[in-house]
């Protein structure tokens, strides 16, 4: 089975990853650094969608693990999103809208896309983690068809995330199934790495 470390090297275009995490984050924002930081010295666009918490934690430690970060902000190869703002652009009474959501966020991955240096594009994105945490497990799972249409045939990857602790009893992981099965690979900490029926890899 390949690595989680390299499968976030490697990212393939139409990939989708998702990290599963309890209540310590700093895995998660050593991970999408990581994800981040290889697609930068490719030359890969980067979309960035996160919680103000997260995005700070990240693009702290990408400023310290390479260069460019700066310069790739200011040329819109690399842009930063907040979470919340931009899942509001695309619900409809709590439920995610398939054209607002190309409206809004597919217009960004190709925008930045083309801006690339590589053609490709890699994205993180925690949105779906927020619909999840207030109970809006079917809105989440509905996004996360959305977001694979919108993979489907492009130069582009994404890596998402779930506060979901698998080896918490007390966590509710309803739903979990159609999580998995909405990805090509999940992972739930250091040596546990599975695979949704997407995978074909």
């Amino acid at each position: 089975m390949t690595a989680w470390s390299e499968l976030l090297d490697r990212a393939e275009p139409e990939e989708h990853l998702v990290q599963l995490y309890g209540g310590d984050d700093q895995l998660l924002t050593r991970n999408v650094t990581r994800y981040l930081a290889e697609g930068l010295r490719k030359g890969d666009g980067l979309v960035l969608i996160a919680t103000g918490q997260h995005a700070d934690l990240i693009l702290r430690q990408l400023n310290e693990e390479c260069v460019g970060v700066s310069h790739a902000l200011d040329d819109r190869r690399f842009v930063v999103l907040d979470a919340r703002a931009t899942l509001n652009q695309f619900l409809l009474n709590g439920t995610p809208d398939q054209s607002l959501f190309r409206d809004v966020v597919g217009a960004v991955l190709h925008d930045v896309q083309n801006r690339s240096l590589s053609g490709r594009l890699r994205a993180f994105g925690e949105m779906v983690g927020l619909l999840w945490m207030e109970g809006q497990k079917p809105a989440a799972i509905r996004l996360e068809e959305y977001w694979n249409e919108l993979l489907s045939g492009s130069q582009c990857s994404l890596f998402c995330a779930y506060p979901i602790d698998i080896f918490d009893s007390a966590s509710p992981t309803e739903g979990l199934q159609s999580v998995l099965g909405a990805h090509t690979h999940a992972y739930a900490g250091p040596k546990t790495m599975l695979s949704g029926p997407r995978a074909a890899h």
